[in-house]
């Protein structure tokens, strides 16, 4: 895979790590020496060869690597890690713990009761797949009598009968589990696309898209109004949307006019009236003196 990749360590000096440096890993195991990644600093980081196996990168990196250097690979996933020796490299187990909030479960867990299950147990190996730590659970007083148990970093069980540890088979049921909520966050999307088409349906309604299906230019336009008709020469055409009949026999409502505005008009014209009646008669007593004077 193209994010295929390895890091070489190598002991800090500085650190409380510092007499690693240039043991074997029985010597180390021997003395009870942590080897910890908190205790080295990464050197070098580059991608893996295709299908290159942990052996194979120690031969190739043999000249650059020291003893007590660790090799982490990230392989498909995996995560694994190997103590270089002079004459070979030995898988390591616990270099890289991962202990989010709320861990139940490390490397160094004993004494453990799991539901359901009799007697204590404690961990015994751990991989990392896809960013996400798995222990391998023995019995405390059955060993290997009894069936491994894998659970995750909060107690989680992950798998009930495992009884050949992280072999191949146990680590493709890991990986299919490290998938399956990925699936469900598919399915999840497919079915909100499929709501979300259907209420476009309801808002749109059957009469509009029986009436496009027969008339679009493509089964993809259907979109509840009919504006991309087909030509006589196949082309489509971009029309505005049909006015619904109801829509064109919708008379706009009159505006309302004001009642003040009424009132005043209907007080000018009585005042109109009555000035005219008033000149009216001063008229016609200025007629009669008139007469009577002459």
């Amino acid at each position: 895979m193209k994010n295929d990749q390895f890091a070489v360590y190598r002991v800090d000096c500085h650190s409380e790590g510092r007499e690693l440096w240039h043991l074997s890993y029985q010597e180390a195991v021997s003395r009870k020496l942590a080897i910890r990644i908190e205790y080295y600093r990464q050197i070098e980081l580059k991608p893996l060869l295709p299908g290159e196996s942990a052996i194979a990168l120690w031969k190739r990196m043999k000249e650059s690597c020291e003893v007590s250097d660790v090799l982490v690979l990230n392989q498909n996933g995996e995560i694994h890690c190997y103590y270089v020796n002079e004459d070979y490299p030995q898988l390591l187990s616990g270099f890289i713990r991962l202990n989010p909030s709320g861990t139940l479960v490390t490397l160094d867990t004993e004494n453990y009761c799991i539901s359901g299950k009799p007697g204590n147990w404690m961990v015994t190996d751990d991989i990392i797949i896809d960013g996400k730590q798995f222990y391998l659970m023995e019995h405390q007083e059955y060993h290997r009598q009894v069936a491994y148990i894998i659970l995750d970093s909060y107690g989680k069980m992950i798998m009930e009968e495992c009884n050949n540890g992280f072999d191949e088979k146990t680590k493709q049921k890991l990986h299919e589990f490290m998938k399956a909520p990925e699936q469900r966050e598919q399915e999840h999307q497919k079915y909100k696309d499929r709501l979300e088409h259907y209420q476009k349906f309801f808002e749109n309604g059957t009469y509009e898209r029986s009436w496009e299906s027969g008339t679009e230019g493509n089964y993809n336009m259907v979109d509840g109004q009919v504006n991309n008709l087909k030509s006589a020469e196949g082309k489509r055409e971009e029309r505005k949307p049909a006015q619904k009949p109801y829509q064109s026999s919708k008379k706009k409502p009159k505006k309302r006019e004001s009642v003040i505005k009424r009132l005043r008009e209907k007080q000018i014209a009585i005042a109109c009236v009555k000035t005219w009646k008033a000149c009216t008669k001063v008229f016609r007593k200025a007629d009669r003196e008139k007469k009577i004077i002459t």
